[in-house]
């Protein structure tokens, strides 16, 4: 009886994850979709409380969510609900707030689009540290080392050294449960697959859901993979760092060192270049 009940429950959780993006809204998608994971943790529960598979004990996670946290999360699965394509292609974006298009994305656009949740854009803080602080960014990777406002945000290296020096950095041991639940949802993680020059290759977000191993889930674009997705543990490729942020403890150590900074608010007009 339990099997059925399970592969009942799989075939409708199968028919949710590919066809709901389609019909409704990404926030609402991931509201459902955490009823119904609750509904099926709760028929696995009932069976574990008559000594069949037992479950075994995990530590309690994730604690209550700050606001900044969720509107990442969200942000981040909202590109999973709709079927976000890889791609790495140059284009040139607008200032400020520039975006490739919404169903395009390399893994630098994940994390640029989900900071943009908390309010602040990264294409414009990247760029204007990048610029007073040259010598921070590994410009050799390119063959031109003058600022580009519509890539260096998009550049992997790049925002891994921006997020060294600006977000809070974690530790990034996951090899158990209880190490693993110290990544908790809206943590930005960089993996080490497809880098080079001592720079990671991967970048994703965890989310607020975790497997039975007690290992949490992430977004990210996985190698060998076209699309966004969310069913790879945070430990399933080597981790390079492991960052938190919050829109005004980013704020406040972006602005302590680059304290004449202008940021242009959304919906604002930018000032006109320089002459």
């Amino acid at each position: 009886m339990g099997l059925v009940v399970g592969t009942i429950g799989g075939l409708v959780a199968l028919w949710v994850w590919v066809f709901s993006p389609i019909f409704i809204e990404p926030h609402e998608w991931h509201a459902r979709q955490k009823r119904l994971e609750r509904a099926i943790r709760d028929v696995v529960r009932g069976r574990s409380s008559h000594g069949v598979d037992a479950v075994p004990e995990l530590p309690a996670w994730p604690p209550e969510p700050t606001s900044d946290a969720s509107a990442i999360v969200s942000c981040a699965e909202a590109q999973v609900a709709r079927a976000v394509q890889r791609s790495n292609t140059y284009y040139a974006v607008e200032w400020p707030w520039g975006d490739v298009p919404e169903n395009l994305a390399g893994p630098p656009d994940l994390i640029v689009r989900c900071v943009r949740a908390i309010g602040l854009d990264l294409q414009q803080m990247l760029h204007i540290d990048r610029t007073a602080n040259p010598r921070r960014y590994p410009l050799q990777l390119w063959s031109s080392r003058r600022p580009d406002r519509a890539i260096d945000h998009r550049r992997l290296p790049n925002l891994y050294t921006f997020a060294q020096t600006y977000f809070e950095n974690l530790p990034v041991e996951a090899k158990d449960a209880e190490q693993a639940s110290k990544f908790l949802p809206g943590d930005i993680v960089f993996w080490a697959p497809g880098g080079s020059h001592g720079f990671p290759g991967m970048a994703g977000i965890v989310t607020d859901r975790r497997g039975p191993d007690g290992f949490p889930w992430v977004v990210t674009l996985a190698p060998n993979e076209k699309a966004m997705s969310l069913h790879h543990r945070v430990n399933s490729w080597p981790i390079t760092a492991h960052f938190r942020v919050t829109g005004d403890g980013l704020l406040e150590r972006f602005l302590e060192q680059n304290p004449s900074a202008v940021l242009i608010p959304k919906g604002a007009e930018p000032a006109p270049p320089a002459p």
